[in-house]
């Protein structure tokens, strides 16, 4: 459009935003930016509010929050976008805090999706008091809102709550809430009732392979390696195909990919020497491990390379021996058929 002529205007820019709410294209996004104050661009509501969408899921929160502060004038979406991109990021406190600002504004009409953004928030912090305190006021709950609550309580180990809040809003069948009470298990150690609902999950969806994944690695970690192979020759027989994960790193304008067990890298010796030294730090210093219970890995991958072989683990490492002390490390984890 700029080579032929045409100047963009606030609706060319807000359209193209979206496709810079993503890690690998945050580059683009923050020109995108720097076009709109060179060229004195109308920076009404709908852009600020693409433009924090933008930094939220990019991973510059602390950026989309100087948007939201530049606002003279702010809508549901505004307030909606900073409270889960808090959440998102690992800042739920402030996510409450922000909601209890955004209730004293009355002009402002809480919508479902504020609703899931504060309960989301509830999740990261673990305010189960709170949580509640707000599901209840919502007056029609979705699935959406149910799930986040199953997982504020499983997060919390407060299981039997959980089963009774399933039984009363009939989610029993939910996929959703079944990942959110298997997420739960896994930070509580719940082995055993993981496995359970691993199964129920392969049952609900029996040609979803990552269920499968899921419950070959139960029976991995648990020495069962003769249910691990007849699992193997399930999902072929099935025709299923799990997805494989890669991490991919940029660094000095050049883009890394690893996939689990990677070995291809120039500097591969030199990534599992800093990977088993930071591990073992770790371990020495507080007792403090892998933890892989329901990951979801190829159930064809070797489970010995898995420890410190991980695809998000060697692009970590590559950023640690590629960087100086107290540079933030970004990556980017996705997956995709074999």
């Amino acid at each position: 459009m700029t080579r032929a002529g045409i100047k963009p205007d606030s609706l060319t820019i807000t359209s193209i935003l979206p496709a810079c709410a993503r890690v690998p294209a945050h580059k683009q996004g923050k020109e995108l930016h720097g076009f709109l104050l060179r060229n004195g661009l109308d920076m009404n509501l709908i852009v600020k509010n693409a433009l924090m969408d933008m930094y939220v899921k990019s991973g510059f929160i602390e950026l989309a929050s100087n948007v939201f502060t530049s606002m003279i004038k702010r809508d549901i979406f505004s307030w909606t976008i900073l409270i889960l991109g808090y959440s998102l990021h690992g800042k739920g406190r402030r996510g409450l805090y922000l909601f209890s600002e955004m209730e004293k504004n009355p002009s402002l009409q809480i919508d479902e999706f504020a609703h899931a953004a504060v309960l989301h928030a509830c999740v990261t912090a673990c305010n189960v008091d709170l949580g509640m305190s707000y599901f209840n006021r919502i007056k029609t709950p979705t699935v959406t809102h149910c799930v986040l609550m199953v997982a504020l309580l499983a997060r919390a180990g407060l299981f039997n709550e959980a089963r009774l809040f399933i039984e009363e809003h009939r989610i029993e069948s939910s996929a959703g809430v079944l990942r959110a009470l298997l997420d739960g298990c896994r930070i509580n150690r719940q082995i055993t009732m993981g496995k359970r609902i691993v199964e129920k999950l392969c049952e609900l969806e029996p040609l979803n392979a990552e269920n499968y994944v899921l419950l070959s690695n139960w029976y991995a970690e648990n020495a069962k390696q003769d249910m691990v192979d007849k699992l193997k020759t399930t999902i072929k027989d099935m025709g299923l195909k799990p997805k494989s994960a890669y991490s991919w790193i940029e660094f000095r304008n050049k883009v890394h990919v690893f996939g689990t067990g990677d070995v291809s890298h120039p500097r591969s010796e030199k990534i599992y020497w800093e990977l088993q030294h930071l591990m073992k730090k770790m371990e020495d210093g507080g007792g403090h491990g892998p933890n892989s219970e329901f990951s979801l890995h190829d159930v064809d991958e070797e489970r010995e390379c898995i420890r410190i072989g991980h695809c998000e683990m060697l692009a970590i490492s590559l950023g640690l021996i590629s960087t100086q002390e107290r540079v933030t490390v970004e990556l980017l984890t996705y997956s995709r058929r074999s």
